[in-house]
């Protein structure tokens, strides 16, 4: 059976590793954000240049200034 995009972004994920500094391109590399455990610093840099990227925002959290280049909302980390 083919893995789900999710799947494959969970998968991804795993490679990381605390301090890690990431360029992420477009489409389902974006996802991997949303798999970074809770406590591991990882840096994210979206394609559009923003270092320090999060996972997909929630309804409530859209920033309808913050996307990326493939247009998608995305949150920021501190």
């Amino acid at each position: 059976m083919a893995w789900t995009r999710d799947e494959m972004a969970a998968i991804a994920a795993k490679e990381l590793q605390d301090g890690f500094y990431v360029n992420l391109g477009i489409g389902l590399p974006t996802m991997v954000a949303n798999y970074v455990p809770p406590g591991m610093d990882v840096w994210l840099q979206s394609e559009n240049g923003l270092l320090g990227i999060g996972p997909f925002p929630t309804a409530d959290e859209v920033d309808a200034d913050l996307i990326n280049a493939g247009k998608q909302n995305i949150t920021t980390l501190p």
